[in-house]
């Protein structure tokens, strides 16, 4: 079975790839993507007509490639796949959604995330699944851009400054980027930390199973 994923960042390359070993290291993984995507949210803050065409070209790819489904792993971009479902009878997999089924058992959700545009795809997903959660969140804008000038330590060391904000004020805390996911193995919480890769894949391999070729 294939399974294709659609990129926006280098950095969730390695988190999602070792999910994959650890858990189904028989699946055949294609990589499509646009580093370009991530600068254009930015400067635009919205999923905007020229971000929606340049993500369809990568799901047209996917589509073409002869995948089984379609995962995503910039969370940035996860609300299109509510637009862009329909237009295709492959499944598309949001970067999150297992990881936030998961926080939804918590009444006090945390959020913590390196991009600006992130949070707001996350609490629509959340809000819609369980409107009476309360939801904190932390983002620090342009962090995940340490990632990219090879500046993990001074990353990590801000990612955990939020984790050690957040801590004991929430009843979870998830870590939005999958860039994050090496942090959370890293620092000692009062409160479960939740990251998506691992989770990510159970469910894409959960589905696989059950509809896969």
């Amino acid at each position: 079975m294939k399974v294709g994923l659609i990129h926006a960042t280098t950095t969730a390359i390695k988190p999602i790839e070792q999910a994959f070993q650890a858990e189904a290291p028989e699946i055949e993984l294609l990589h499509f993507m646009d580093t370009s995507l991530l600068s254009l949210i930015e400067s635009s803050g919205s999923l905007t007509p020229e971000i929606m065409r340049r993500f369809v070209v990568l799901l047209n790819m996917a589509a073409d490639s002869n995948v089984d489904c379609i995962q995503l792993t910039c969370s940035a971009f996860n609300n299109i796949t509510t637009f862009l479902q329909p237009l295709y009878s492959i499944k598309l997999f949001r970067s999150d959604e297992a990881m936030l089924d998961e926080a939804l058992a918590y009444h006090r959700i945390g959020l913590i995330s390196t991009v600006k545009e992130t949070p707001e795809a996350l609490i629509t997903y959340l809000r819609e699944k369980k409107p009476d959660c309360l939801i904190e969140s932390l983002v620090d804008p342009g962090i995940i851009h340490l990632l990219f000038q090879g500046k993990k330590d001074e990353h990590d060391l801000k990612v955990k400054n939020m984790i050690r904000e957040m801590d004991g004020q929430v009843d979870v805390i998830v870590l939005s980027q999958y860039s994050m996911e090496h942090v959370a193995h890293q620092i000692r919480t009062s409160v479960p930390i939740l990251t998506a890769p691992l989770a990510t894949v159970k469910r894409c391999l959960s589905y696989l199973q059950h509809h896969g070729s």
